[in-house]
Order: C-alpha cells, then structure tokens, then sequence
C-alpha cells in the first residue's frame, strides 16, 4: 500500500511527465513504476487518457485515507527512568492583582506553595527546582534553610514560561514533574502522573471556566493534538491543560532544542510541548472529578481558598480513613487479594469509591453525615430500580436500606460533566433528551419531593446553628412563595431533583447516565431545569438555548415565573441544608453563605419582573 501511496503522491503533486520522471520521484525503479501503474489501473486508483495516467475518484480517497493516517502516526519517545524523582516548579511571573507571588499567598494559614511541596514529598521526589522571578527574595527567605534549589529568572517581566523552564537546563537531566505554582489540587493529580505509564505526559480536567484555559484536543489513541486557548481552534474539548506535567528527559532536551532558535521570548512551555506532540508522542490524562483550580485574580482566590481547599481537605481526610475496602468486600463477599484498587470518586453528600477488582470495575457510595434523616432509603432503591429499568441509571448490583450503602456498576470511559462542560451544546442536547426521557416516562417514582417540607425539615436540624445575616427576613418572604405555586399550578412527575452536573455522566460511547436518586421522587418537571440551570451557571444566552432543546420552543411565562421562583427555593434549601450538615462536623466552606446571598439577590430579580 505505501509504494501505491508513493505513486499516488507524486501524481497529484507533480502530474504524470513519464515513467522515468515518475520513477525518480518516488525512488523507486523504472521496472517497479511500469508495475505498479499497470496495476493500479486495474484496480480502478488510476484512469489513461491518451498517454497521461490520472487518479479516479477511489485513487484519491486512498490518497487522501493514508495522507491522513500519516498525520497522525508518531514516534515514541527514547527510554526513561522507572521513577520520577525530580520536580520542577515555575514560580517566576508575578500578578498585578496580588502584592506578592500567588504560590506565596496563604490559604488556611499555608503557603499554596506548600501544598505542593507536600505532595511532592509524599510522592518520594528527591530534588525540587523553584524558577523564581517577581519578588524572589520572598522566596529565598521563605525556603531558607529547606532542600531546595532556587533559580532565577532575570528576564521574567519579558518572557514566557518556556524561558523559565529553560533556565534549569544545566541542572536537570533526568525525567521531571513540571509544576506551575500559581493553583491547588489534589493529591491524586501528581500521583494520576506518576502512575500512567507514558513517558511524557500533560494532566487534563474539565474545563474550568477560568479566563486563561488552555483547551487540548487528543488523538483518537489518547495523544496530543492540538493546546489552545481559542475555543474556535478546536473541533472538540478533551480537557483542559493544567499546569501539572511529566515530562521525560529527552522531551527537555527537544524542547530546549526548539526553543534555542526561539524569536518570541513570550513563548509558553505548552506550546513548545504541542509542537513536538505533532511527531512525538506525548499523552494526555484525564483526572476526572479533580478537585483542583488556578489562581489568576481575586475571586478565583476566593473560590479557590473557600470552596475548593475545604473539598480538597475533605477527600484527603476520607482517603486516609476511609474504610471503604472492608464495606465493599464485606458487600460482595470478596476476598482482600481480589479487590485490586479503591480510590476516591467524587461526591458532596456522600463519598463515592471506585472500587476495580478481578471480578470488574464498580462504584461503591458510603452515606454521609445526617443522610440517614434526610434521605428515604427505601424510596430510593425503589426509584433506581425503576431509573436502571429506564436505562437511565447504571445497574445496581447491592443496596442497604439501613446503612445507604450501595455498589453500582462503573460507567467505563466516564467522564463526569462539570458546571463548564455541562453548558456545551452537544450536552445540553444529551441532557434535555435524557430529562423528557425521564419526564415524560411511566416510572412509577416511590415519595415525592415538597420543597417546602424538606426546606421545614432542614431548618429544624440546623436548629441552634448560626444562620446567615438578613435570614429571617428572607425566611418570611420565602414562605410566602409557596401560594404562588399553587396559583401557577405545578404537575407531578418523575423527577431527579438534584440535577448538578456531576450527576451526569457519560460513557466511552457518549451515553449519557444520570445518578444519584436520593432526593428523586414525583415533582414539577420545572425544578429539574431549575435545579440545573442554577447548580451550572448559564448565561441567560444559555439558559434560552437549553429551553428551547426541553420544550423545542420557547418557554412561555408561567415556566419562566416558576423557573425563578425554584432557582430562589433551591439556593435557600441548600443553605440550610448546609448549616445543618455543618453543625455535624461537615465543612463547605462558603458554599451555604454564597447559595443564601444569591437567593437575595434573585429576590430582587423577581420582585422587579413580577411583583411591579
């Protein structure tokens, strides 16, 4: 097929002259060429006219098919060390926003270059580099005294990150962790690295929704294709590029290699990375439900010291008491030996496991505090029977009404959609079509969810907790909403009503699964579209595109008036829910406080469009 190719080729750049011409083209002999010809011609890739040899329609599709195929076949990286043991991280670009250099600002009282630090010392690094720049004496004096090597870059007001990077040639020679120190994450996103099995490899999650993403578009065989911060650039998102790379020792050496002719001192390590990715192979992996987030301004340091540290925390206290092996071997009636990994999946209510033994992979959820009041087991396991009946639900293979536990089946190639992926159009159009699914089904739902019973519920297990300032005036206002409702009229159907985006799920083939039925039970279809529309942030511009896949019109105004109305209900019922999960031992941060002060703040909003 290559020697077609070759020939195939040379005729479409260069058109037919003769054989001897042809034959010197393709380096091949004039014998082979006459060959060939002959028999392309009866297989119909090539058509004579007079004494010229032209391609058919099926000569060019081959031409076309094999020029594809070597656009993205790529060479493997020479060999690398069995273990990483060195880490580099770029600390160099100062912020305008922040008097001093973000890896130094302080959340909970700790460095967020710190947190790195420790995880990169649980994972055995031996040798950490800091490319220091913008205030370095702050960093000279902050590791005084601590194992670790400091390198400047001079020229950091006018350089990119690559010029960083390369300011550590003379020290490295060996595989690296490549570490920006301007976020936080979790453990698990150094370990997702250290553990794949590539060479040289770059961390992905979902979008973000930062200003500053570095969206990356993977190979069909999980390789980089294309890193860019232009949403237009890219035929489809496969993640988005945090600052957490492995990057192997001839990689350091091609990148140096590329940049020593560098024109543009603004150049950034991941395009150098891209551009190699085009002959070589470098991986790209997914770190699904990564708890994690870049700190570029104020309010992502906010977000970032009030809602995804305390997650972060979270997790890592689970992970080190957790006791989810012996629950689920206990469940399934496994040896120890045959469950070959457990780690943690996700989950605010709950903790989930994904737990792969020999027998399979599955996902084991452990209830969290206060579940055992707030939820309604038996209803639960009726309503996931009949959501599994629906193919709406992933099998579930055990559950205990009396404890909640419960292990279903692992959803293979999952990716969990987040409040930024969940607004992309190829998602809302999964996410409306399995909601009318749902909607419009003849499940027959055990319970029913009354917003205002659960709300009464939570206030009074948050009783003697601290309410947020303004509560009680909001409280009174609130209640009063419950008349409205019943003058707008509300149907009663199946519903999810917990509709986060990390309840939606999609499989390797694009199924998308809806999980998480605790709360489900009958209800108006509208809280759904609420529940969702408010727990992932559209836009207005958003939100009107998603009603127009639900109802393939335009919602009328009684749905747009009860779409608010339950926006208003659902950020009230999660902040008391919060106070009361809270006066448990739970910790959420600001989560419930900012749930609470945007309830205020639609208040407004609706007083203004219906209450003139």
């Amino acid at each position: 097929m290559d020697k077609y190719y070759r020939i195939l080729y040379e005729l479409n750049n260069r058109g037919f002259q003769n054989q001897r011409v042809l034959a010197e083209a393709s380096g091949m002999s004039l014998g082979q060429v006459n060959t060939l010809l002959r028999q392309m011609e009866e297989i119909g890739y090539l058509r004579r006219e007079q004494r010229e040899y032209l391609l058919t329609p099926e000569g060019e599709a081959l031409l076309e098919t094999e020029t594809r195929k070597k656009q993205v076949e790529k060479l493997a990286m020479a060999g690398h060390t069995e273990s990483v043991r060195t880490a580099v991280i770029l600390a160099a670009g100062g912020n305008s926003c922040f008097e001093e250099p973000i890896g130094l600002l302080q959340i909970d009282g700790t460095a967020v270059i710190e947190y790195i630090m420790q995880y990169l010392n649980q994972a055995n690094i031996e040798k950490i580099y800091i490319v220091t720049g913008y205030k370095k004496e702050m960093f000279a004096s902050y590791f005084k005294n601590r194992s670790v090597t400091i390198v400047e870059n001079p020229r950091y007001k006018w350089t990119g990150t690559m010029e960083s990077l390369a300011a550590v040639k003379e020290l490295v020679h060996e595989d690296f962790l490549l570490v920006e120190s301007n976020q936080i994450f979790e453990e698990t996103a150094v370990t997702a690295l250290l553990e794949h099995p590539a060479a040289s490899c770059i961390l992905l999650a979902n979008p973000s929704g930062s200003r500053d993403e570095a969206y990356v578009e993977l190979n069909e065989d999980g390789t980089l294709f294309r890193i860019s911060k232009d949403i237009r650039q890219m035929n489809r998102i496969d993640g988005e590029m945090i600052g957490i790379s492995k990057i192997s020792y001839p990689l350091f050496v091609k990148m140096l290699e590329y940049f020593s002719k560098n024109q543009n001192p603004m150049l950034n390590y991941e395009y150098v990375i891209e551009n190699i990715g085009r002959v070589y192979q470098i991986q790209g992996v997914m770190a699904d439900d990564l708890a994690w987030s870049v700190i570029e301004n104020p309010q992502l340091y906010r977000k970032a010291e009030k809602l995804i540290y305390p997650k972060i925390q979270k997790r890592a206290r689970l992970r080190r008491e957790n006791n989810a092996r012996e629950v689920f071997r206990a469940c399934m009636n496994m040896k120890p030996q045959e469950i070959l990994d457990c780690r943690i999946a996700g989950g605010m209510t709950n903790t989930n496991y994904r737990i792969r033994t020999v027998r399979g992979n599955f996902v084991l959820r452990i209830p969290g505090v206060c579940t055992d009041v707030m939820i309604n087991r038996k209803n639960e396991r009726k309503n996931l029977e009949e959501a599994s009946r629906l193919g709406l639900n992933p099998r579930t293979i055990c559950f205990d009404e009396n404890t909640g536990v419960k292990i279903s089946e692992y959803i293979e190639g999952a990716n969990t959609l987040n409040g930024k992926t969940a607004r992309l159009e190829e998602n809302i159009r999964r996410t409306t079509e399995i909601l009318r699914k749902l909607h419009e089904s003849d499940m027959k739902m055990s319970g029913e969810f009354q917003v205002f019973d659960e709300y009464e519920k939570y206030k009074e297990l948050a009783r003697g907790g601290e309410f947020y300032p303004g509560f009680q005036e909001m409280d009174d206002w609130f209640c009063g909403l419950k008349k409205r409702l019943e003058e707008l009229g509300d149907e009663k159907k199946p519903c999810h009503n917990d509709l986060v985006a990390e309840n939606l799920i999609e499989d390797s083939t694009g199924r998308m699964y809806l999980i998480d039925w605790e709360y489900s039970g009958y209800n108006d279809p509208v809280w759904d579209l609420a529940s969702h529309l408010l727990e992932c942030e559209f836009t207005p511009v958003e939100e009107e595109l998603f009603l127009q896949y639900y109802y393939s019109r335009e919602a009328n105004e009684t749905e747009q008036e009860k779409l608010l109305i339950y926006k208003i209900c659902q950020d009230m019922l999660w902040s008391v829910w919060t106070i009361s999960k809270e006066m448990r031992g739970e910790h959420f941060g600001s989560y419930g406080q900012d749930r609470f002060l945007r309830a205020l703040e639609m208040r407004k909003d609706y007083e203004k469009r219906y209450r003139k």
